[in-house]
């Protein structure tokens, strides 16, 4: 099991029955992966960077892209998301661990398609990857205070290959993706 995992597990038993108000709190935590994905592909940064704490971090470095507070990725996402024609997140299998009364952990699969004009050429551009979150409760709303993209894999054509070696380049400082 990898350390990844384990931060996950915790002690709570896989299909542990949850009192009421717990259900309540992962539906609203599984609400934030849907509202993220669609502020993403509707571009609503402002949406998007309210999904987090204020003082948040979210990294996209493994993907080659940022890390930083929720604001300073939030202003540099217009200009990175520029050169797709569209995009499209699903997330899915998430996992919710409960810490404590306010904060929880847990980790959620995202698969990204996305449109680019490549090299004259429409081409698609496909993304499979893990977050890795930690949430908080304030004030009856949850937030992430923690986002942490783990890329698995890039596909589709010219572009997915100049992304492939940018990320996998020597000094990269991030683990290589297959695709």
């Amino acid at each position: 099991m990898t350390r990844h995992q384990e931060d996950h597990r915790g002690d709570q038993p896989d299909g542990a029955v949850l009192p009421g108000d717990r259900v309540a709190d992962r539906l609203a935590i599984e609400d934030l992966a849907t509202s993220y994905a669609y502020a993403v592909d509707d571009r609503d940064w402002e949406r998007w960077e309210g999904l987090f704490t204020p003082d948040g971090l979210v990294d996209y470095t493994r993907a080659g892209g940022i890390a930083g507070t929720p604001a300073e990725v939030a202003a540099w996402m217009p200009g990175a998301m520029s050169v797709f024609s569209f995009c499209l997140h699903t997330t899915s299998t998430h996992e919710v661990r409960f810490r404590g009364s306010d904060t929880a952990v847990g980790r959620v699969h995202v698969f990204n398609r996305n449109g680019v004009e490549w090299e004259g050429r429409a081409e698609l551009f496909d993304v499979g990857a893990v977050y890795d979150d930690t949430y908080v409760r304030s004030s009856h709303v949850w937030r992430i205070s923690r986002r942490v993209e783990h890329t698995t894999y890039v596909a589709g054509g010219g572009f997915a290959d100049m992304i492939r070696s940018m990320i996998n380049a020597p000094g990269a400082g991030v683990p290589p993706i297959f695709g």
